[in-house]
């Protein structure tokens, strides 16, 4: 298992540091999401991600604010497949839901299709960028579960799937695409997270999203990227939390 947004991670540990003691009252009411002990314990790098939107619009980009990626279905110690992933602003769940784990499979090559089909404008406009997939592992229990984009239950959505490193459970993760503003400055602690499956749309890629990231439990699915300015947060930027 290997740590996935390594220039954000620092990012995101500094601004966890600055709302312990006196200074975390005044930032949020809300615990904030980082992965349980008990999957730290077994997988070092094992992480919640996080994606840019809270509660309190006030504290957007701040990534120990925002709704984090939960698994809502069944059985939440070895999960289900098929069982659908949301948003979760309780955040800091300690029962494993927010637990995920990032292993990567590889890096978008400069020429050629590489493992993924990838095409002349993926070497073009996303060329090294790392690909990976997502594990549940709650409480650091490696149920072999990715995080799968599917429309068996519902169009595009996001669920957990057996990891079998299929297109649709493979995801790029740049800072910059087509269309989208780059995430440097206040958005720098964020990536764009996009299917390596090909789409028709500016990216070529769909993003994960949360459609209507500003509900609590919104079910997360792959979509067209939403473009907002530069610095702006948006419903398809993720970090993750150690």
């Amino acid at each position: 298992m290997r740590r996935i947004f390594y220039a954000a991670a620092t990012v995101v540990a500094a601004g966890a540091l600055a709302l312990t003691g006196a200074g975390a009252a005044g930032a949020s009411a809300v615990a904030h999401p980082d992965a349980s002990a008990g999957c730290s314990a077994v997988f070092s790098e094992c992480q919640t991600p996080v994606v840019a939107v809270s509660a309190v619009s006030a504290d957007d980009l701040t990534p120990g604010d925002d709704f984090a990626l939960r698994y809502a279905g069944a059985d939440p110690v070895t999960g289900v497949a098929y069982g659908n992933v949301e948003t979760n602003f309780s955040n800091d769940l300690q029962d494993g839901t927010e637990d995920w784990s990032w292993i990567n499979v590889g890096a978008v090559p400069a020429h050629g299709a590489g493992a993924f089909g990838f095409t002349g404008f993926d070497n073009t406009n996303f060329a090294n960028a790392p690909v990976y997939m997502l594990e549940y592992t709650p409480l650091g229990h490696p149920t072999n579960l990715c995080l799968t984009i599917s429309s068996r239950t519902r169009p595009d959505g996001a669920v957990l799937g057996g990891c079998i490193r299929a297109a649709q459970q493979v995801f790029i993760v740049t800072q910059t695409a087509p269309g989208l503003a780059p995430l440097t400055g206040p958005t720098g602690a964020y990536q764009y997270v996009f299917d390596v499956s090909q789409a028709a749309n500016i990216q070529h890629h769909l993003a994960l999203l949360a459609p209507h990231a500003n509900i609590n439990g919104e079910l997360v699915a792959a979509g067209n990227a939403v473009h907002v300015a530069a610095g702006k947060a948006s419903l398809n930027e993720w970090a993750s939390i150690p």
